[in-house]
């Protein structure tokens, strides 16, 4: 960590104006700018095949420098029926972390993947994306989720399935989406 010495060489308290002004643009490389953090304490249940927004899950970061890198950080939980849920990472509308292309295998950033008949469980996918969005504009990172490609059963975030009230099993959770401007 570098240090800072002021060249005041009085004694007592340092006139305000004998402080350095220390803005973005001084800031190291990799230093970190800003943090930006939503979280999701709710439940949600998605049955569809078609990708929607995880409410709560978004978060809107304006950089200070066009250089800098956005580090993105998701811990989703839930679980899905039958296997497979999909979620996706997006920045503004453009999917970000995804796996290449294998052929009809899901190739999304946050893939559940849960046998059948773990009655009363969750799991949980994650992910941490360095992005470069090279803009000073603002940006709004999300999350969206489908459930498996043959519509049955259905994606429910923050819960199990069966979402009973009991003390040791079908645990409730909260999601995050954590995105911090890191210095270029």
């Amino acid at each position: 960590m570098a240090l800072t010495k002021l060249n005041y060489t009085g004694q007592g308290t340092v006139p305000i104006a004998s402080i350095p002004t220390i803005t973005s643009a001084k800031m190291p490389a990799g230093s970190v700018l800003q943090t930006v953090q939503a979280s999701k304490s709710n439940t949600q249940q998605i049955s569809g095949t078609s990708f929607v927004d995880v409410s709560d899950l978004s978060v809107a970061i304006t950089p200070r420098n066009a250089s800098s890198k956005i580090l993105v950080t998701v811990i989703l939980y839930g679980y899905s029926g039958l296997y497979v849920g999909k979620a996706s990472i997006m920045r503004d509308s453009t999917e970000i972390g995804k796996a290449d292309t294998a052929g009809n295998r899901p190739i999304t950033a946050l893939p559940f993947s849960l046998p059948p008949n773990t009655d009363g469980s969750i799991t949980h996918a994650s992910a941490q994306i360095l992005d470069t969005p090279s803009t000073a504009s603002q940006i709004t990172y999300k999350i969206t989720a489908a459930n498996r490609a043959d519509g049955q059963e259905s994606l429910f975030i923050n819960r199990s399935e069966s979402d009973r009230n009991t003390t040791s099993y079908d645990p409730r959770a909260v999601s995050y989406i954590t995105v911090q401007e890191i210095a270029g």
